[in-house]
């Protein structure tokens, strides 16, 4: 499998943001693992070293040690040492495997669309603040998101990379960390219609529109088109739920 790129500024800024005043392990352990299970750090992907991290979520060395070692134990990290060594993400990005759609499968219509309609309201709204607080260059930075090719599973990053940097830009700490746990928990399988080679086309519009609402400072239409295309995904991911279930029955 080919690596994906880094992720992006702001998307990392919110994931190794610092933690307050509760300095524990095991929240950088739940903060660094559901951005690996959310596909926000990719495969292949090298970690800050420890003291460079220790000072970005603002804990101590051993801190993050500690964190580390809960991660290579649950099989999402690996360090390797020597010349070129570090940590580096070591689960598979999340994507249309069978493990996905298994879970799809075992999911009712309603948690579906209970889980589908938290997701669009989050960041549909954190959207509209980000377009009334980000600086236009910031806006325009994340145009620098939209993926070479049409590989579902780089589409699948970016578009969890382009929701965690515009919660980042809402400039609220307690948004980005709502939206980085739903990312980890629902994003992957919110992602499987990006199969599709028309929802990455549409897909695509979305961060172009995106993009141009947050740049001009316009709430409302980074609102609409936030609502307007996860109402689209989820409509297609429902019609694969309908299926996944209806092959289960039979």
């Amino acid at each position: 499998m080919s690596v994906s790129g880094p992720t992006s500024h702001h998307a990392r800024r919110a994931v190794l943001a610092p933690l307050g005043d509760v300095s524990r392990a095991a929240q950088v352990e739940e903060r660094l693992g559901a951005a690996i299970r959310a596909g926000l750090l990719a495969r292949g992907e090298r970690l800050p070293s420890e003291p460079e991290m220790a000072g970005m979520l603002g804990v101590a060395v051993v801190t993050v040690r500690e964190a580390l070692t809960a991660l290579r134990g649950q099989g999402l990290v690996r360090t390797t040492r020597g010349r070129g060594g570090g940590t580096f993400v070591a689960l598979e990005t999340p994507g249309g495997d069978a493990g996905a759609h298994g879970r799809l499968a075992s999911m009712t219509r309603a948690d579906l669309h209970d889980r589908g309609t938290e997701l669009t309201l989050l960041l549909a709204g954190c959207a509209e603040l980000a377009a009334e607080r980000a600086a236009p260059e910031e806006a325009r930075a994340l145009a620098d998101l939209v993926p070479h090719g049409e590989e579902p599973g780089l589409w699948r990053q970016a578009d969890a990379e382009l929701s965690l940097s515009v919660a980042s830009l809402t400039r609220s700490a307690r948004l980005t960390r709502q939206v980085l746990a739903l990312e980890a928990d629902f994003g992957p399988l919110a992602r499987l219609p990006l199969a599709d080679p028309e929802v990455l086309g549409l897909t695509r519009a979305h961060h172009e529109r995106l993009v141009d609402a947050l740049a001009a400072g316009d709430p409302d239409a980074a609102r609409r088109c936030t609502r307007a295309h996860w109402r689209e995904v989820l409509a297609r991911l429902a019609r694969l739920h309908a299926d996944a279930t209806e092959r289960s029955a039979s």
